[in-house]
């Protein structure tokens, strides 16, 4: 039985609220819609002047555009239901961390300045030991870290400031050992990093823009970089 069209309507627009597609797809979206547009058009019959079999053939092309535009809202609600790339997925959940922990006022377990006192306070509470350094010579001063959860298990948290902008650094074992050159987006309208160094797997999120947040990463990975093998 088919679905009426502002029924189907209330489903897409009820899951574009729950899902909110990359620019990419939204593009794919428009562009078949506009392309499923136009074929219906040009396969729509003139609209008639006068008699019974032109008003017949005017019913006949309103149904045929009423089908083609079903059709095209089936292509949406296809595409808006297509599931995100894994990292694509991750990286959302970045994004909205850094805007629950701001919300929440709850950027820090421990607060200080001081790297060696947020290093030893992840001992016994995590299962690897993130790496902790302090840029405040440089324009990023660390104050604090915290526990959080992100890709199905419990991450660090260091917690960076450059003036008014917060910077959240995520930090847990990656999946493998191989290093992984930064790859940098916009989520939600904060810039992230994301790379892997050392074994490990970080995430930068921050309301800072792209320049500062690249140099805030290059900065970061020269220090935290393993040394070279004799």
């Amino acid at each position: 039985m088919p679905i009426p069209d502002d029924e189907l309507g209330l489903m897409v627009r009820r899951h574009a609220v729950r899902h909110t597609p990359p620019a990419a797809l939204a593009g794919r979206i428009a562009q078949a819609l506009r392309s499923e547009a136009g074929t219906t058009a040009a396969a729509a019959p003139a609209v008639p002047v006068h008699g019974r079999r032109n008003r017949r053939g005017w019913w006949q092309g309103l149904v045929g555009f009423g089908a083609g535009a079903a059709t095209a809202w089936g292509l949406a609600l296809v595409l808006l239901a297509a599931p995100m790339a894994p990292q694509d997925a991750l990286g959302e959940a970045v994004a909205a961390n850094h805007v629950r922990s701001l919300m929440a006022s709850h950027l820090a377990d421990v607060a200080s300045t001081d790297q060696h006192t947020v290093k030893p306070w992840f001992a016994g509470k995590l299962d690897f030991s993130p790496p902790v350094v302090d840029l405040a010579a440089e324009g990023f001063a660390l104050t604090g870290g915290r526990l959080d959860y992100l890709d199905g298990r419990t991450v660090a948290a260091l917690v960076y400031r450059s003036g008014p902008h917060v910077i959240n650094l995520f930090v847990w074992p990656a999946a493998d050992a191989k290093a992984q050159a930064p790859a940098f987006s916009t989520r939600q309208g904060y810039q992230l990093a994301h790379w892997a160094q050392g074994g490990m797997q970080a995430w930068a999120v921050s309301d800072l823009n792209a320049a500062e947040l690249r140099n805030f990463t290059t900065l970061l990975r020269e220090r935290t970089a393993p040394p070279a093998a004799q």
